[in-house]
């Protein structure tokens, strides 16, 4: 949403009279200083071209228009084509340009730049002209000649605002433009559209000339335009910086005069909402007051703690969502007392859940604090854990009705109770789901023989442990493992089958088993210089040779359940 435009067709007949399409020799000087700045460089001879003089080199600087000879300490002799340079009159920094380069026309060099410029007009309005700015040289003009082309106007005073596009209207014939005229909208928007699409990036942004010294003679001398524009933007449009929606924020200052305060209150998320997107808040601030408390929708008292404390929209917006009914000063001492909104919200949410108002909220948490006579436990960590508590506790579906359950005095004992119970249950499912798998893999790869045997997981957990006690990566594997997508093994001593040993994961290559890895404790890194750790693929060949033709072999059973191996096994395990 924009501002509206509301001037009459009389008072648009006259404000439209006021621009007449020029620039002043001013304007067009500091609309120069915008464009890339050159220095031209170009060989004169005498009138001959044979003269007793050699040719010299004469340079024209686009910044300041000075013209002189080169001399050879400033400048090499050699290239100076597209090269950084200074001009030794202004000290701009320019790029070098050599004449001969170019055509009489030097069209290459020609470009345009998006500008506006910002007059006082009559009755203490603001006057805006938004246009195209044209810079073309030629072989006898160095210096550039600026053309200057409107495309949008502006008028903006106490209570009125208007706004004018140029439009070209095409002849019937189609043998190109017959005429235009200005055509005045409904609402203020931007001069210039952000390029969408195609090569050109161009995001809107724009400057206005004159802005500065324009206000203190118009009804805008007040908007704090400038002020808003450098605290929010880092713009400082008094030194002709490109910015966007100055025009639509001229636009709402006039109707709405108490921009300048929410600026000086440094509500500036106000500003934006309003600026760019129409957005007033008008349940948290009101835009047609004519005081700060008043603004701020509140009393007297409370409008100067906001002041003084120097908040800002987020706790204007926080106060109004999270405690409704609740006076300000009660909302700066929660705020106070938790440290910060994101830790207030999050007690808010708590609060929720266990439908209690949020000031025995941020009293229940605070209330911890005390039991720690060294503070070693910080607020945030309380908060923290109630929040994960309570959600624990609607998973179990616990009566948080009651208060005993929603804010317990033992909070810690209560989250571990709960942690342990979900825990519980989830092993539970999991083991449900991991039965069959489990079964399966007994009956595939479960193997004993001499002082070893090949024991199966029997849940996630023992694989944490097993990575644990080994202290290597496998319980990362663990949750893939329950899933089927790889097989974890252990391989145990028979006569401590529940003590770690090693570890093995197995892998199939057509249609083959094998081991993809066996490690045992640390991956075998905690060797001594000259003594290294042997490999258990080394250590154990023996006997994982025949586990593994084994089961390459069917995994054959006798009635009891043992391995039946081939006879050459037999004498080997004998």
């Amino acid at each position: 949403m924009n501002p509206k435009c509301n001037l009459t067709d009389q008072e648009r007949e006259t404000a439209l009279a006021q621009f007449d399409g020029i620039l002043t020799p001013d304007e067009e000087d500091i609309i120069r200083q915008l464009f890339p700045q050159y220095l031209f460089f170009r060989f004169e001879y005498d009138c001959t071209g044979y003269g007793e003089r050699p040719p010299v080199r004469v340079c024209t600087c686009t910044a300041c228009g000075a013209s002189f000879e080169a001399v050879r300490a400033n400048y090499a002799k050699g290239k100076v084509h597209n090269e950084p340079v200074t001009c030794p009159y202004c000290y701009s920094r320019l790029t070098g340009k050599a004449v001969a380069k170019y055509s009489y026309s030097m069209s290459s060099l020609c470009s345009w730049i998006k500008t506006a410029v910002a007059r006082p007009g009559k009755n203490g309005a603001l006057l805006i002209e938004a246009g195209e700015a044209k810079r073309s040289f030629s072989w006898d003009n160095l210096t550039g000649t600026i053309d200057w082309f409107p495309k949008a106007r502006y008028v903006f005073s106490k209570g009125k605002a208007q706004m004018w596009k140029w439009n070209v209207e095409y002849s019937c014939s189609g043998f190109g433009i017959s005429s235009g005229r200005w055509v005045a909208h409904k609402t203020i928007s931007d001069p210039f559209a952000p390029n969408l699409m195609g090569a050109s990036d161009y995001a809107g942004d724009y400057n206005i000339i004159g802005l500065a010294s324009a206000l203190p003679q118009t009804d805008s001398r007040y908007s704090q335009i400038l002020e808003y524009y450098r605290y929010n933007y880092a713009a400082a449009l008094e030194e002709y910086e490109t910015a966007r929606w100055m025009v639509k924020y001229l636009g709402w200052y006039s109707f709405h005069p108490q921009i300048e305060m929410a600026v000086k209150l440094e509500l500036v998320e106000a500003v934006t909402d309003l600026v760019q997107n129409g957005k007033k808040n008008s349940r948290i601030i009101n835009w047609d007051a004519n005081n700060p408390a008043a603004f701020l929708r509140m009393n007297k008292q409370e409008a100067r703690k906001f002041i003084h404390k120097k908040m800002d929209m987020q706790d204007l917006r926080q106060w109004r969502e999270l405690c409704k009914g609740t006076p300000f000063s009660d909302y700066c001492h929660m705020l106070d007392t938790c440290g910060s909104r994101t830790l207030l919200r999050e007690v808010a949410e708590c609060v929720k859940i266990a439908g209690v108002k949020l000031v025995r909220g941020v009293n229940y948490v605070n209330g911890f604090m005390s039991q720690c006579s060294h503070g070693l436990v910080p607020l945030e960590t309380v908060v923290r854990t109630w929040k994960d508590y309570l959600n624990m506790a609607q998973q179990l579906d616990y009566d948080l009705r009651e208060i005993t359950v929603s804010m317990p005095k033992d909070l810690k004992q209560r989250h571990d109770n709960a942690a342990a119970l979900i825990r519980y249950r989830k092993s539970a499912d999991e083991q449900k789901k991991y039965g069959k798998r489990k079964k399966k893999l007994e009956k595939e790869f479960a193997f004993e023989m001499g002082d070893l045997c090949i024991c199966v997981p029997q849940s996630s957990e023992d694989i944490v442990q097993e990575g644990k006690t080994l202290q290597h990566c496998v319980a990362s594997y663990a949750d893939r493992h329950m899933r089927g997508v790889l097989t974890i093994l252990f391989l145990r001593k028979r006569r401590t089958p529940k003590r770690s040993f090693l570890t093995i994961e197995l892998k199939e290559e057509r249609g083959k088993i094998g081991i993809r890895q066996i490690h045992g404790y640390m991956n075998e890194n905690y060797s001594k210089p000259g003594h290294p750790v042997p490999s258990p693929r080394e250590v154990y060949r023996t006997f994982l040779d025949c586990w593994l033709e084994w089961v390459n072999a069917g995994s054959q059973r006798d009635k009891q359940g043992r391995p039946i191996l081939p006879e050459p096994q037999k004498e080997k395990a004998v």
